[in-house]
C-alpha cells in the first residue's frame, strides 16, 4: 500500500462534461502524486467525493481509463494504476478511423514512414527463412496476379513476415491498424482493386529480390515504389466520393 501523503483531487465545474472531465483529473492525479503500476487508487465513493460528482460520472470515468490501458479494477480489492502499453490504444485506434476515407490516407502516409524508417533494421536482422517465406508469398501473388486478380490476404501476409524479425509491436500493431481500416474500406465503399495486379505483385518482388541482396539503396527504391499502387487507389476513392452527388 502506498502511505505517502497524496495530492488532492480538484473539484469539477458543473458546467464541464462531468465523466470526461473525472478522466482527466483521475489521470492528472496519477501523475501529481508519482503514482506506479499497482499503486491502489482511492475507491470510488471517494474519488466521486473528492471531485464532487456522481459516482455514475465516476463509474464511466473509470471503464474509459480501463479501456486505455491507464487502471484496472480488481473485484473485491479496487482500483489500481495499470502498467501502461500502447495495446489497448492501438487495438481501438482502427475502429476509430475506419469510417473515413481521408484518415485512411493519413494512417497510409503514416505506414510508409513507419516502413520505410525501419529498411535499415529489416536488412540486418533478415533470415533465409523468411525469405524462403516471401517467396513463397510471392509465388501465390504471382498465380493470383496472372488470372487478373489481387489478394489483399497475401498482401497483408507479406509485410506481416517483412516485418516480423524486427520484433516491435508498436510496428506490427500500425500495420495491423491500416490492414483493418483498408479492409472496411472495402466492404463499406467499394475500395477499388489494383488495375494491374501483375505491377503490383512486381512491386513486392523487387522489395523481396532487395532484401536478398542486402541492398539498402535498392531496398528502399523498392518501398517508395510500393507506396504508388495503394496511394492512387486510395486517391481514386477519395476522388470518387467527392464527386458523389449529395442525397
Amino acid at each position: 500500500m502506498n502511505t505517502k501523503s497524496k495530492s488532492a483531487f480538484k473539484s469539477i465545474s458543473r458546467t464541464k462534461l462531468l465523466s470526461q472531465t473525472a478522466q482527466e483529473e483521475i489521470k492528472d492525479y496519477i501523475v501529481r502524486n508519482a503514482l506506479k503500476p499497482g499503486d491502489p487508487l482511492p475507491p470510488e465513493a471517494e474519488l466521486a467525493q473528492g471531485l464532487t460528482v456522481s459516482r455514475n460520472s465516476v463509474r464511466e470515468a473509470v471503464k474509459s481509463l480501463e479501456a486505455l490501458g491507464i487502471v484496472e479494477a480488481r473485484a473485491g480489492s479496487g482500483l489500481f494504476v495499470k502498467q501502461f502499453s500502447f495495446d489497448s490504444i492501438l487495438d481501438n485506434l482502427g475502429y476509430g478511423l475506419q469510417f473515413d476515407t481521408k484518415q485512411l490516407s493519413d494512417i497510409l502516409e503514416v505506414r510508409y514512414h513507419i516502413e520505410y524508417g525501419m529498411i535499415e533494421h529489416v536488412l540486418q536482422v533478415v533470415t533465409d527463412a523468411q525469405i524462403e517465406k516471401l517467396n513463397a508469398i510471392l509465388e501465390r501473388m504471382r498465380v493470383v496476379a496472372e488470372q487478373g486478380q489481387y489478394s489483399a490476404d497475401e498482401d497483408q501476409l507479406f509485410h506481416q513476415v517483412l516485418y516480423e524479425n524486427v520484433n516491435n509491436l508498436v510496428v506490427r500493431k500500425i500495420l495491423d491498424v491500416f490492414w483493418a481500416i483498408y479492409r472496411n474500406a472495402q466492404k463499406r465503399v467499394a475500395m477499388p482493386q489494383p488495375t494491374n495486379p501483375m505491377a503490383t505483385y512486381l512491386r513486392h518482388v523487387a522489395i523481396v529480390r532487395a532484401l536478398e541482396a542486402h541492398d539498402l539503396g535498392a531496398m528502399q527504391q523498392a518501398v517508395a515504389q510500393h507506396r504508388i499502387g495503394i496511394s492512387t487507389r486510395v486517391r481514386m476513392l477519395e476522388e470518387a466520393q467527392t464527386l458523389q452527388p449529395e442525397t
